[in-house]
């Protein structure tokens, strides 16, 4: 009976700190005043993509990872929106090295709609291949 009440105890006790640690981790994060945003490279071959961006509203700033070990980098496509759609306005090449990070910063109109996507690339002027998804964000 007590073992019981002593597991039972114990249980109750970690439910609880895990509640408060979410309640916690919650506030924080939604008294952010920005968004972040992330786009990968489809995995093609892989388990995981072979790189990813993140695109930061505060600042706009990108952050493109590489993240496999393949001898190949990973390209950034960024478009911009007007009235008669998304056009393309930069691209951006990083061949740092698996788990390297390089950063480009931007300066963009206030709510400019953007679009970006990630691409593995056979280096700086090679063809790009497995491109993600787009994804859309407002500066």
């Amino acid at each position: 009976m007590r073992t019981s009440f002593k597991r039972a105890a114990a249980t109750a006790a970690t439910t609880m700190a895990l509640v408060a640690g979410t309640a916690i981790c919650a506030s924080s994060a939604s008294a952010a005043d920005h968004d972040v945003y992330s786009a990968d490279a489809a995995p093609g071959g892989y388990i995981w993509p072979q790189g990813m961006a993140y695109f930061f509203s505060y600042g706009e700033r990108f952050e493109l990872h590489d993240d496999v070990a393949d001898g190949d980098g990973v390209a950034l496509r960024i478009d911009f929106y007007s009235s008669t759609g998304y056009y393309r306005y930069d691209n951006r090449y990083f061949g740092g090295g698996a788990g390297k990070t390089q950063p480009f910063d931007y300066e963009f109109a206030e709510d400019r709609k953007i679009r970006f996507s990630v691409c593995a690339q056979n280096g700086p002027s090679g063809a790009r291949y497995n491109c993600g998804d787009w994804t859309y964000a407002t500066a």
